[in-house]
């Protein structure tokens, strides 16, 4: 519902935020509870069900077989298996989950275990067609998670037949295992015999070939020449890469003494290029007698004899360190030439050899290919052999790859029907079909039962709960608050009326009506209990019957037959001044309905009314208008235009919400502003609602006799 300007104090945010809100965990629980009674109905039906059907069942008994499949073929010899299987794989596994329950293995089963010949084990199935399919009905083939293990599951009547079966069923497809791997080892043998001639004749030829080969060609020791050449090859390819190494060393040593004495660099510093232990024993020779020559200079002149015999020493070191420079620079042009004639001879040496190993293949390419088919031939004969021989020992020792574990034995217990599974399957959907028919209930029972129910549909606040009152007379039940005010009741429309008398519309003397959607939801008991409550409070108010149709107020009140009402002064027979009924209840005036008019309409909307209300606002604190139900009539909606603020009744477990909406409609259309609801003639002793409607807390209220007594005693 949208945000409306005629619904007092609701913003829009405030009305989309309560029509968006979900039933909280109370609301849930009340509604559960208040239809318990249905849930327990159908929950019940339900769980009689189950356990009706389980106790009419054919009992049937389980019983298993378990058969282990192996990793890996247990291995008593050192040779492999004839018929080789990936072990490990899943698709190995599930052939066994599909052979066991194949059509030919419950054929085998039913023949060893003699249950083929037993009526009482397929009952019904006359040809051996039907009793395989009967047979195949009562075996479940399931792996167990996470193993290698297979369970064979067979349910039947009769135990003993259960475990017959499935023990049956395992051998037969374990010894039908043995026979396939000693059958395939047969044929095996028998192959690998036939391919063993084969190959013999075929060796056998080959030799032959290979030996007229070597007499055709003369080479009788092919393979010791072809090592020799190779070998002379391999050591003449390391010399002459040595020889080269050594040859580029020394031509680069003499190109770089070339090259620097071209440009002129003193012998001294071509010394250590040449690495001549001469040429650097003269240099120090030479160095040592300069220093000596320039040591004397500074003692002696040039032409004393000492300094003199001193430089002749030296120039005969330079000479002979210019003569052994000279000399090592030969030795190393020499050594370089050297190495470059050795060096063209290995490449000659190398060459011819390369020669003499190509010839050498090309009668080794013959020899070679003759010779890899004889040792072919020869492999594949040995292994021919050997597997032969493995063969017959794997035909005389079987192994087991399927084993059974553990026998199926006869049951103690029927495994279906499981009554107490039954009974716990009906408990639990019979719940869950209790609490779906609550719901069902809820959601297609449109009364309304619940605060949080009227602010989700319309957006308004629920100003008071009333809790249903247990008088049987009109009279105490219209003025309840005066006869007991500290109860219950009064309590409550103390509530409403402090919600109306904080809202400054409502402070001023405003016109306030209160209706319903329709008749007996106890708009009028509202109306006079909240006029008394009001008048308790101190403050002037008038109570206005203006309901023409069904008066109510002149019975609750008790007046006399002769009192006049509205209707009169409506039809200018009387004053309303001097229609008002005084009650006992001070400051509580009334006006009644009066006598039943033809035409209450009419009168409603006649300006005479308008100018009551108008004095009637400014004589009294609050006006409070019992108004006709807004659906079905024309009164109320004359009414709406004249009023300030409308309160709008609803019964409890009795106003619909359609009719409600309908009728809230017509008060947004008419602009008049509703300032809330009021939840009427709530059980508060019921389960649901106690818990529901007290979950703030709350006195709980004693008669007045024990207030009057506690007083006392205090």
């Amino acid at each position: 519902m949208a945000a409306s300007p005629y619904i007092a104090s609701t913003s829009a945010g405030e009305s989309d935020d309560r029509l968006s809100r979900l039933p909280d965990w109370r609301e849930i629980v009340a509604i559960l509870m208040e239809r318990a009674w249905l849930g327990v109905l159908a929950a019940a039906a339900v769980f009689l069900f189950f356990t009706f059907q389980a106790r009419r069942q054919t009992p049937y008994y389980r019983s298993t077989a378990t058969l282990l499949v192996e990793t890996q073929i247990p291995k008593l010899l050192n040779y492999q298996d004839v018929m080789s299987f990936n072990l490990r794989s899943l698709e190995y596994f599930n052939t066994h989950l599909n052979a066991l329950h194949s059509r030919t293995m419950i054929e085998r089963a039913l023949a060893q275990s003699g249950l083929a010949r037993n009526p009482a084990f397929t009952p019904g199935a006359e040809t051996p067609e039907a009793r395989i399919e009967a047979a195949r009905r009562l075996v479940q083939i399931t792996p167990i998670e996470k193993s290698r293990m297979i369970n064979i599951v067979v349910e039947h009547p009769d135990p003993a037949m259960a475990s017959d079966f499935a023990n049956a069923l395992a051998q037969a497809y374990i010894e039908q295992e043995l026979d396939n791997r000693m059958n395939s080892s047969l044929e095996a043998i028998e192959w690998l015999r036939q391919r063993s001639e084969e190959y013999r004749a075929k060796l056998e030829e080959g030799l032959l070939e290979l030996q007229a080969y070597r007499e055709q060609t003369g080479s009788v020791s092919l393979e010791e020449d072809q090592n020799i050449v190779i070998a002379k090859l391999k050591a003449l390819n390391a010399e002459l890469t040595s020889a080269q190494a050594e040859r580029i060393e020394a031509e680069t040593l003499w190109q770089s003494v070339q090259a620097q004495r071209e440009q002129g660099v003193p012998p001294p510093q071509l010394a250590p290029l040449l690495n001549d232990g001469g040429v650097q024993s003269a240099l120090d020779q030479w160095q040592t007698q300069q220093r000596e020559v320039a040591r004397l200079r500074r003692r002696y002149l040039e032409r004393h004899p000492e300094l003199q015999q001193a430089v002749e020493l030296e120039q005969a070191y330079r000479a002979r360190f210019d003569d052994a420079v000279a000399d090592a620079m030969l030795t190393l042009e020499a050594r370089y030439e050297l190495l470059a004639d050795q060096e063209r001879s290995l490449q000659a040496a190398l060459k011819a050899q390369e020669q003499e190993a190509f010839d050498l293949d090309r009668k080794l390419v013959r020899y070679n290919e003759l010779k890899r088919n004889v040792e072919a031939d020869q492999g594949i004969h040995q292994a021919v052999l050997a597997r032969m021989k493995e063969a017959s020992l794997s035909e005389s020792q079987p192994t087991e790859i399927i084993r059974l574990v553990e026998e199926a034995r006869p049951a103690k217990t029927p495994f279906r029907p499981n009554l107490r599974q039954a009974m716990l399957r009906g408990s639990v959907l019979g719940l869950a079909l209790g609490i779906a028919a609550i719901w069902l209930f809820y959601y297609t029972d449109h009364r309304f039962r619940r605060n949080e129910e009227i602010e989700r549909m319309f957006g308004l606040t629920v100003m008071a709960t009333i809790p249903l009152i247990a008088e049987r007379s009109l009279q105490r039940r219209g003025r309840i608050t005066h006869f007991q005010p500290s109860g219950e009741v009064a309590e409550s429309f103390r509530t409403l009326r402090a919600s109306l008398t904080n809202r400054e519309e409502v402070r001023s003397g405003a016109a306030l009506m209160v209706t319903s959607a329709g008749p007996g939801e106890g708009k009028s008991l509202v109306a006079s209990n909240l006029a008394i409550s009001l008048a308790q409070d101190g403050r002037r108010t008038l109570l206005i019957g203006t309901d023409l149709r069904r008066p109510v107020l002149d019975r609750m009140f008790d007046m006399p037959e002769s009192q006049t009402g509205l209707a009169e002064v409506l039809a200018n027979e009387r004053g309303w001044t001097e229609a008002l009924y005084r009650p006992d209840v001070p400051r509580l005036d009334i006006l009644p309905s009066g006598r039943i008019p033809s035409n209450p309409s009419e009168r409603l909307g006649r300006r005479e009314f308008a100018d009551l209300l108008r004095e009637a606002r400014e004589r009294y604190d609050h006006v409070v208008v019992d108004a006709p139900p807004l659906l079905g009539l024309s009164d109320s909606l004359v009414l709406l235009p004249q009023m300030d603020a409308v309160l709008f009744v609803v019964r409890y477990g009795v106003t619909h919400g359609l009719m409600a909406r309908h009728a809230m409609t017509r008060i947004e259309t008419s602009g008049t502003p509703c300032l809330g609801c009021i939840m009427n003639g709530v059980n508060f002793k019921a389960m649901a609602n106690y818990y529901y409607y007290r979950r703030y807390g709350g006195y709980a209220y004693a008669p007045p006799e024990a207030s009057s007594e506690s007083a006392a005693a205090e």
